[in-house]
């Protein structure tokens, strides 16, 4: 994938006359959402990688995905990851500051903003979860305006997320079609948002209304989950990204490629040390989502073993950004984290998603302390959302990460900047060092 053009501190100025004569009535704000849409979907097909990557899961034989997961980055390494999230929030500006000064309907006027205001907090989550504080941009800027714009603090950012999410919550009606985000798509990041700042009670009470209004469930067979047609039906699924043969994901099948009866195809990645060794004897989700190729020569992707297009080395499947599943096991670990000791409702939560997978329910006995639960979540979300996208964020959530990196041993051997990843030296000669400062360790 390559590099997009227009970036938050790069962007054309208020008087741009062809952003002047566009947002002009309902259908061409209703135009510029669908280009949110499409700007997500290459958002998402990079991070969902980028997560397994950074974590320890998995990591690549190509170099970029390789650096990502040895922390072995070149000046300009993170750029495309930049990019793909920045360019997020000049739409979702322009929506914002434009959609008021024009007649539409008012629940079409509240669906445009709570989609913007969606797509902009999700941008700036992704940012401020990576890079850490980055700039604050909340309306369009004329060039001297962006050049001259400081990294914020992560805290300003999180506020900044936790309104946006706020907004889209209030905004969003509660049921849209498949592929449109909804209030409880909302709802579920504004909860990430506040777990990710370990505010466990805020995050509890958002997860339980998703939880209990939502109308998302769990599928009742796990296996079920996997199919093209399950995709569009299952009550699980809550947000996909939409793929189709004219709009594919070309570098997620590239790296991700399940090739069992593909012979001279393969994907890139590689499995980390101990993950397939990770999963409890009798889970099945284990030999349904990882393995080997039939002369054990390659690792594989057999969670996703559908919807590839091989004659044209694609995937045009949907690609999975919020399941129920995440939702429940996030719930229960926020209730137990706010608890501060393990609770028999947590237990209960997790218990769903592991009997599923054929494996014993766990009691109090099994996790006494609130150290062995953080255990427990932290292996049962591995299992159950592998090749999703969350790992580095689960373990970044719970102060986990480096040393569950660093437990691989090997080159894996980091301290707390691995926590981050460099601003793009490119973003940083724009403006300059004094301005906008690079991340401690790079």
């Amino acid at each position: 994938m390559g590099a997009c053009s227009e970036e938050f501190l790069d962007l054309p100025p208020k008087s741009n006359g062809t952003v002047g004569q566009f947002y002009s009535n309902q259908a061409d704000f209703e135009t510029a959402v669908v280009g949110l849409y499409s700007e997500f979907k290459g958002a998402v097909i990079e991070l969902q990688m980028l997560e397994e990557y950074r974590g320890d899961n998995l990591t690549n034989i190509q170099y970029w995905y390789l650096e990502l997961a040895e922390n072995q980055f070149g000046p300009n390494t993170t750029s495309m990851f930049w990019d793909l999230y920045t360019e997020l929030i000049y739409p979702a500006n322009i929506i914002l500051e434009r959609v008021d000064q024009v007649d539409m309907d008012d629940a079409a006027r509240d669906r445009i903003k709570g989609q913007a205001y969606f797509f902009r907090g999700i941008a700036y989550y992704t940012l401020n979860l990576w890079f850490g504080g980055v700039p604050s941009v909340t309306e369009p800027l004329d060039v001297d305006e962006s050049y001259s714009l400081g990294r914020s603090t992560e805290a300003e950012i999180w506020a900044l997320v936790e309104s946006d999410f706020t907004q889209a919550v209030s905004l969003l009606d509660p049921s849209v079609e498949i592929g449109r985000v909804d209030k409880f798509d909302a709802e579920a990041y504004l909860a990430k948002a506040l777990m990710q700042q370990q505010k466990w009670g805020q995050a509890e009470t958002a997860l339980a209304d998703v939880f209990n209004n939502s109308g998302a469930a769990l599928e009742t067979n796990w296996n079920n989950l996997w199919t093209m047609d399950a995709e569009k039906s299952s009550q699980e699924y809550m947000l996909s990204v939409l793929l189709s043969p004219v709009a594919p994901a070309n570098n997620w099948a590239q790296q991700f490629l399940y090739m069992e009866n593909t012979p001279g195809l393969q994907g890139n990645f590689l499995y980390k040390p101990g993950y397939y060794e990770s999963f409890e004897a009798g889970d099945i989700r284990r030999d349904e989502t990882l393995g080997f190729t039939p002369n054990q020569l390659k690792e594989e992707n057999r969670k996703y073993d559908f919807g590839y297009d091989l004659n044209e080395f694609r995937f045009v499947g949907d690609l999975v950004v919020l399941r129920f599943a995440d939702v429940q096991l996030l719930y229960a670990e926020a209730i137990t984290m706010n608890a501060n000791s393990t609770q028999q409702q947590s237990l209960d939560l997790m218990n769903e998603t592991r009997n599923r997978a054929g494996l014993a329910s766990l009691t109090l006995a099994d996790v006494p302390t609130l150290d062995a639960f953080i255990t427990a979540i932290l292996a049962e979300r591995r299992a159950e959302l592998a090749f999703e996208g969350h790992r580095y964020s689960d373990l970044k959530r719970q102060d986990k990460l480096v040393e569950y990196v660093n437990a691989m041993g090997g080159v894996y051997n980091f301290d707390e900047t691995y926590n981050y990843v460099p601003v793009p030296l490119q973003e940083i000669d724009k403006v300059g060092s004094d301005i906008l400062k690079q991340n401690e360790g790079y």
